[in-house]
């Protein structure tokens, strides 16, 4: 196409140049990013940067100028990604510090997270060259979207939202398209983020347990009759065979 490495083909030079300087002129003022909703006649913010917006943007917007894509990146995961009660990396659908109901575009939201938000993100981090983040993003689905597997294939939420692995493989697949693959950003997900999660996972795996343990601390461990019966315990116990 003639263009460097990196950049759209040179036709489309003049637009890019005009889009992204309308844009730094309109961005949301709260978060610096794009916003969520325009007015249609002046371009100006109607509503603050929200996830199920950004995530799309951000796996698009490093084809059209990968240093202001990465100052968006950045940012985006600065303000949407958290672990809520510390259990894996999600996407809040709006900002830190910003409670809104859910609506049509969120979903529902879990703790503030956009279940779709924080699937798209995954493929937004691989356009960016962030592994760490798309590749906690993706262990997260595989454990809390329900898979189903056989030989061939694998299915979340049971099989009943194709959508949602449709979702799933395009964001896994994800690459940029005309730019060159960025460098990784510095990682903010930890080799360690999944042993909080795991901690809970056994909490929740003994408290099938507990019933049985409070029995047993009740009427000692004795098998056959509860500790304190006059009888003593039953034949072959520890004091001997009954008479």
């Amino acid at each position: 196409t003639g263009a460097p490495p990196g950049a759209p083909p040179p036709r489309f030079a003049g637009t890019v140049a005009r889009w992204l300087d309308g844009v730094r002129q309109r961005l949301d003022p709260r978060t610096g990013l794009l916003p969520h909703r325009v007015d249609p006649a002046t371009g100006a913010p109607a509503e603050v940067a929200r996830a199920t917006s950004q995530s799309v943007i951000q796996r698009f917007l490093v084809d059209v100028d990968p240093a202001f894509a990465r100052a968006q990146y950045l940012a985006f995961r600065d303000r949407f990604v958290a672990s809520p009660l510390g259990l894996g990396p999600a996407v809040r659908e709006y900002p830190d510090g910003t409670a809104e109901p859910a609506d049509v575009d969120s979903g529902p939201l879990v703790l503030g997270v956009s279940l779709s938000a924080t699937v798209v993100t995954l493929g937004a981090a691989q356009s960016q060259g962030d592994a760490a983040l798309a590749g906690a993003l993706a262990n997260y689905g595989d454990l809390v979207g329900l898979p189903v597997d056989t030989p061939t294939t694998r299915r979340y939420a049971f099989g009943v939202l194709p959508v949602g692995d449709a979702f799933l493989a395009w964001s896994k697949t994800a690459r940029p398209w005309v730019a060159d693959q960025p460098d990784p950003p510095p990682a903010t997900v930890r080799w360690w983020w999944r042993l909080p999660l795991l901690v809970a996972l056994l909490l929740v795996g003994a408290l099938g347990w507990l019933p049985e343990l409070f029995r047993r601390s009740r009427h000692g461990s004795l098998p056959g009759r509860p500790a304190g019966d006059p009888r003593g315990p039953v034949a072959g116990g520890a004091a001997g065979p009954l008479p």
